[in-house]
């Protein structure tokens, strides 16, 4: 049987997958809300349950490797691809169930596991339909310009889906002020459905060639240790795990726009459904104009203009948007909500393109997961910074309910100057796929850049791991 089109029946499942993946950002606006209002979680505990669900996307690489050495009835994605969603959905149903009672039965520690549980079954999910697009672009796309293009597709999915999610969180979340719409513990049963009626039907039709060749797991490790001394894999990854690491988020943000500039839900979630609108706008802005153009120039040019948003918010905390420019502060808020989520659509793929072409055939699986299992690391090392930052300054709900936002302008101009200062790593991006393939082709090898590149990977998966947890545990 030969391959299929990504938008066959065999593989509508994929595509999916990829939507309910955007679309879990349904969840967004309401747990925001809930945290808040309901829970009155403070700004460190908010940034925590950020980190608990970034934290099991730096797991992907087990997730796999498993699949990887570890098939099931000679099948190596479909399985746990199945498990994934099936754990997602479980989770989300006993979060819906334990939100249904009175609203201080949810602990802030039980919210965490479920949610840490629940992204761990979304990732085994994701990390299946990740590897089977690779398998399947690695036997189809040929020629310049060629690789990258169906992921690029899965990824415009993905952003569409949440932009739906998003729109509908915000719409369908407004029960306190408008006196109709969904509660919390609605908008998670409805997550928990979701895959049954929409994934689950499709799955048996799912595509995966079983006669795919079993390497044992200690030519995996080999192939996976290869893959780290690799030149092309860590010098360019040095770069996209430092400039994640500099993306600090402010962690009172949100409590600022609910507490101290009172958004409604509304409000809060036409932010967000902002953002998904022009994040998907900013993968297709790439895959129709940019696909060839330096990947250096994106990040310069995406940094910049971030940057300069970000500074821009400041005259948000003083208030300067109303003063000076009479300009209301929904509209403001959304300029640097707006610019973040259309740099990070269009830098989403490239990246993307580059992984595809570093994977080894055979280990698609646990090499693909790693190679973003390291970008994530970043931003989940990221996130725990933001959590420690905000505790240098008093940024908390009562600080910002009094107006005091002495420590949140310190916080957002430290967080806001971070962000440009990796472009001065720049150099270890190759400037274009073509590069990037010249140089993996040239096999040059650090056996001390793949220790570094290792060291470097499990050490920061430790301490997000111990940092996020010690948090839940001392609340």
């Amino acid at each position: 049987m030969g391959p299929k089109k990504i938008t066959d029946s065999s593989n509508i499942a994929l595509l999916i997958s990829y939507f309910l993946v955007g679309f879990g950002s349904f969840i967004t606006t309401p747990l925001s809300i809930y945290l808040v209002h309901t829970m009155g979680a403070q700004p460190w505990q908010q940034n925590t349950i950020g980190v608990v669900s970034i934290l099991p996307w730096t797991f992907k690489i087990f997730y796999g490797f498993v699949s990887d050495v570890m098939p099931i009835g000679c099948l190596h994605r479909k399985p746990y691809f199945t498990l994934g969603y099936f754990i997602q959905a479980s989770c989300y149903f006993l979060l819906s169930y334990v939100s249904s009672f009175q609203q201080n039965v949810v602990s802030f520690e039980c919210l965490a596991l479920i949610i840490f549980t629940l992204t761990s079954g979304t990732i085994m999910a994701d990390v299946m339909a990740d590897t089977l697009v690779v398998e399947y672009s690695g036997r189809t796309e040929h020629g310049e310009g060629r690789r990258g293009q169906t992921q690029a597709t899965c990824f415009a999915v993905r952003f569409f889906g949440s932009m739906l999610g998003n729109l509908f969180g915000t719409v369908l979340y407004n029960r306190a002020q408008w006196g109709w719409g969904l509660e919390f513990w609605q908008v998670t049963l409805i997550l928990g459905l979701l895959p049954w009626l929409m994934l689950f039907p499709t799955i048996p039709y799912l595509y995966e060639c079983p006669e795919k060749d079993l390497k044992p797991m200690t030519q995996q490790i080999a192939d996976i240790w290869d893959l780290c001394q690799q030149k092309a894999v860590w010098k360019p990854m040095a770069f996209i795990y430092v400039f994640n690491l500099f993306q600090v988020p402010c962690v009172a943000w949100s409590s600022f726009l609910l507490l101290g500039l009172k958004f409604q839900s509304l409000g809060l979630g036409m932010l967000n459904t902002a953002g998904a609108v022009v994040a998907t706008l900013g993968i297709l802005t790439y895959k129709r104009f940019f696909f060839q153009s330096s990947w250096r120039s994106l990040y310069i040019w995406c940094t910049a203009l971030g940057t300069v948003m970000s500074v821009l918010q400041i005259m948000l905390v003083l208030r300067w948007n109303i003063t000076l420019l009479h300009m209301p502060d929904f509209m403001f808020a959304m300029g640097d909500n707006v610019v973040s989520a259309y740099n990070a659509g269009i830098l989403a793929v490239p990246v993307c393109v580059m992984y595809l072409q570093l994977c080894p055939k055979g280990s698609e699986g646990a090499s693909y997961a790693m190679l973003t299992t390291f970008g994530n690391m970043a931003m989940a090392m990221s996130t725990s910074i933001g959590t420690s930052f905000g505790t240098i300054w008093e940024v908390s709900n009562l600080a910002i309910t009094q107006h005091n936002y002495s420590g949140l302008l310190k916080l957002s101009l430290l967080t806001s100057f971070l962000k440009p200062l990796p472009l001065v790593l720049i150099w270890l991006l190759p400037s274009s796929p073509e590069k990037a393939q010249e140089l993996k082709e040239s096999q040059k090898r650090s056996r001390l850049g793949g220790q570094i590149f290792v060291a470097v990977l499990v050490s920061s998966m430790l301490y997000t791991t111990w940092e996020a947890f010690s948090v839940i545990l001392a609340s």
